[in-house]
């Protein structure tokens, strides 16, 4: 059958964006709007070497681990090498699965206007369909995810220790699973802290204080949105597990309600 290099980028480039939509889900990192569609689209049309001939797994696997290391650079940015391999394998694991998925369908029922090659999908269907298709497939693993999030409460403690103009303070931190507030501009780690604590160890915070350093952090709650004042550390650390993680320049942000039974929230993703 024929493949067309425009149908191929534009579908792809929808499969890529909600797939890369439940790799930041996975790994708890949302990226900004537009580094989302400009990864998509780098991703779709990586899609183009389904025109090259066939390759052996060995090559093909190393491809899509390359491919799949630039176009997490692109959509949640560097911070640490770690935390790039980590997003990754995810999105790695994540296209493998639906591409797994796919091959299946293309053996067992060999549709009509479908097409493999290198590990990429080629669909001749209605845009609507695919665009209805992989939406659903969003919402079900949006929905499943939660379900299951919330079988799985049991909260993981950590030490965290910050640094800011000089002062030292030390937090018992939770590591909550369901937390990913993240710097969507420069995906430094953000450290929910009790407000409290931090103004008896550093002083008055404030914008006016400190204009160079702060910076206002959307946070979505229970109860709605709100913006947490977040002021850039100079340094600091997350020890977990007898392993430790060192920060560079962290946001402390203040919370606005006393924290339960621990002294700050920290992203499972910055962790050890």
């Amino acid at each position: 059958m024929a493949v067309y290099a425009d149908i191929l980028v534009i579908t792809n480039f929808i499969v890529d964006y909600f797939l890369l939509k439940i790799t930041s889900k996975i790994i708890k990192s949302p990226p900004s709007v537009w580094r989302n569609l400009l990864s998509a689209l780098f991703a779709a049309f990586t899609s183009l070497i389904i025109f090259l001939p066939k390759q052996n797994a060995v090559i093909e696997i190393s491809m899509r681990l390359i491919f799949s290391l630039f176009i997490c650079f692109i959509c949640f940015g560097y911070i640490n090498l770690r935390r790039l391999i980590r997003a990754s394998l995810v999105f790695f694991a994540v296209t493998f699965c639906y591409a797994g998925a796919m091959t299946a369908v293309w053996y067992i029922f060999r549709p009509y206007g479908m097409a493999i090659n290198n590990s990429v999908v080629y669909f001749d269907i209605t845009p609507m369909f695919l665009i209805g298709f992989s939406v659903a497939g969003f919402l079900i693993f949006t929905v499943t995810s939660s379900l299951f999030a919330r079988r799985h409460t049991a909260a993981k403690l950590c030490d965290v220790t910050l640094v800011f103009c000089g002062k030292k303070a030390d937090f018992k931190a939770v590591i909550d699973s369901g937390n990913s507030v993240c710097d969507t501009f420069t995906q430094r780690a953000i450290i929910i802290t009790d407000a409290k604590k931090c103004r008896r160890v550093f002083g008055e915070l404030n914008a006016e204080l400190y204009p160079e350093k702060y910076r206002a952090v959307p946070c979505s709650t229970v109860s709605g949105g709100t913006l947490l004042d977040g002021f850039r550390c100079d340094g600091g650390k997350i020890t977990a597990d007898n392993k430790t993680v060192n920060l560079k320049g962290p946001i402390m942000a203040l919370s606005g309600t006393p924290l339960c039974d621990c002294e700050a929230i920290v992203n499972p993703l910055d962790c050890p």
